[in-house]
């Protein structure tokens, strides 16, 4: 069972579809500000592929505890989480502002602490796990 934040835009779709296509069982979340997820589902369904979604503010620790609890209750473990959630604010470091600068740190760097902190328990006491970060090249320059 495989866990990606972020996982219906952009690359984490790519990586959704990637995994469910190797036979992988795969599980979602997604922002509540998001109002296109029953659309994309159900077009995926149509494609052949059957997710599993779950509604996160991955900003919010509580937020995380609460998806993780439907997510193990559902599918009984999470073998893979892939830390994919992630926003920009694209303006130079002299331009942004600290409210742009907080939200973005909220969500790139505590919604990996705050989800990993969720899965990697059972990770440990099943001996088995891993747990993928997915940067961007904004942060390497």
């Amino acid at each position: 069972v495989a866990f990606i934040t972020g996982g219906m835009g952009g690359l984490g779709a790519a990586i959704s579809r990637a995994l469910y296509d190797a036979g992988i069982t795969v599980a979602m979340s997604y922002s509540m500000r998001n109002d296109h997820v029953a659309t994309w589902l159900m077009k995926e369904r149509d494609l052949g592929r059957n997710f599993h979604a779950y509604e996160a503010d991955v900003t919010d620790y509580d937020s995380c505890e609460r998806c993780a609890e439907r997510v193990l209750d559902e599918l009984k473990k999470v073998d893979i989480l892939i830390n994919n959630a992630g926003i920009t604010r694209d303006a130079t470091f002299a331009r942004m502002s600290k409210a742009d600068w907080d939200v973005v740190l909220r969500t790139d760097l505590d919604g990996l602490f705050n989800m990993s902190k969720q899965f990697l328990p059972g990770m440990v006491e099943r001996g088995y796990g891993r747990i993928v970060n997915v940067g961007s090249v904004n942060g390497s320059r």
